[in-house]
């Protein structure tokens, strides 16, 4: 079988309604975790996690993943900026509502971006928000835009708590999953 023929068995068996256990079942295996998102996710998250703030060339590896169109604005943020700024972001008495325009403070830093920041520091309490998850998430009925600048991170987070619990699984894998219905959807 070919990748047409997969791609198209694979929008004909697509849940209709539902982003529940089965979507991440049947999606989740068909996104390609890279080398440099594995090192994000085991290594660079949690000393980050520990330090309680990002250093630069960890804060640059995440852009080098999630942000590479910004990648050369983001290398001009010195290191004390994205220290004292992740830092603040990061500490545990941050309200979550301002972590993320915390984040933004810094030049380059948009929505995706300083959402990946979070998660990778904590994948179980904080979600992704790009465009290509909220697509998906809009085509089913359940956000009311796909643009991650009109969209309250809040209440996507909440969403995708809610939707990861329900699905018996972890946010990060629902939104592997959701990337990887959204990849077969343009192929």
């Amino acid at each position: 079988m070919n990748s047409s023929e997969l791609s198209s068995d694979l929008k004909r068996d697509a849940p209709s309604g539902a982003i529940d256990t089965a979507f991440v079942l049947k999606f989740e295996p068909l996104y390609t975790l890279t080398d440099l998102e594995s090192e994000i996710f085991s290594d660079i998250g949690p000393k980050t996690k520990v330090r309680e703030s990002f250093k630069r060339k960890h804060f640059l590896k995440v852009a080098e993943w999630k942000a590479i169109g910004v990648l050369p604005s983001l290398e001009e943020i010195s290191s004390d900026d994205i220290d004292f700024v992740t830092g603040v972001a990061l500490d545990d008495d941050t309200p979550n509502r301002f972590r993320l325009p915390l984040l933004q403070m810094l030049p380059g830093v948009g929505v995706p971006m300083a959402s990946t920041l979070l998660t990778v520091v904590n994948p179980k309490k904080f979600s992704i928000m790009d465009s290509r998850a909220l697509t998906v998430l809009h085509d089913f009925h359940l956000v009311p835009t796909d643009n991650p600048a009109q969209m309250d991170y809040q209440t996507y987070r909440k969403l995708m708590k809610s939707l990861a619990k329900g699905a018996n699984c972890a946010p990060i894998d629902l939104y592997r999953a959701l990337i990887a219905y959204s990849r077969q959807e343009r192929d």
